[in-house]
This record gives C-alpha cells, sequence and structure tokens, in this order.
C-alpha cells in the first residue's frame, strides 16, 4: 500500500484518533476524586458524549447514529437506569416520571 494513498492516510488519521481518545480518558486529573463521588448505582467510566449516545436519560430516546469518537469521563447510570433530571439520581424507566 502506497504511504500516500488515500486509505492509508484516512488509517493513520483512525489510529491517531483511537490513541488520543484512549488518553484523554486515562490521563484526566482528579480521576480518583471523580470515582469517590460515584454514586452506588453509578459506574465511574468514558462515554460518548454525542446527544443519543452514552448514558441513558429520561425523556430522551437513543437513536443509532454515530457517536463521536471523544469522551466525558465521570459518573454515568450502570446498566438498563437512567438519569432522571429533576434529582439526578439513576433511575428504572418506570421511575422516570415520579
Amino acid at each position: 500500500m502506497a504511504s500516500n494513498s488515500p486509505i492509508f492516510i484516512a488509517l493513520c488519521l483512525v489510529i491517531v484518533v483511537l490513541v488520543l481518545n484512549a488518553w484523554t480518558c486515562k490521563g484526566v486529573f482528579g480521576e480518583e476524586a471523580i470515582k469517590k463521588s460515584c454514586k452506588p448505582w453509578e459506574t465511574f467510566g468514558c462515554i460518548s458524549p454525542t446527544p443519543g449516545c452514552g448514558e441513558n436519560k429520561c425523556g430522551e430516546v437513543k437513536r443509532p447514529i454515530i457517536c463521536a469518537a471523544s469522551c466525558g469521563i465521570g459518573c454515568w447510570c450502570r446498566g438498563s437506569l437512567y438519569r432522571r433530571k429533576r434529582d439526578n439520581k439513576c433511575v428504572p424507566i418506570h421511575e422516570c416520571l415520579l
């Protein structure tokens, strides 16, 4: 494969983005303090901040879209729980309107 071909250049860009993404998630200062602040129903991690991607939120429908390669580090609702806006708690979907 020639080093100036469009496929080679695109592949190099993808590799750079993936490496930077992994570095940003792992290299955030204060990571331990954030981990300690997570509630029992939350998990610490790095997820896409793109709307429709990442954490479930009450009243928002997830759509099958392409998610950003960047990530937001923090405490996120576990599994099938949803973030309720009024009190910022993670709840089952049937408690979203309560």
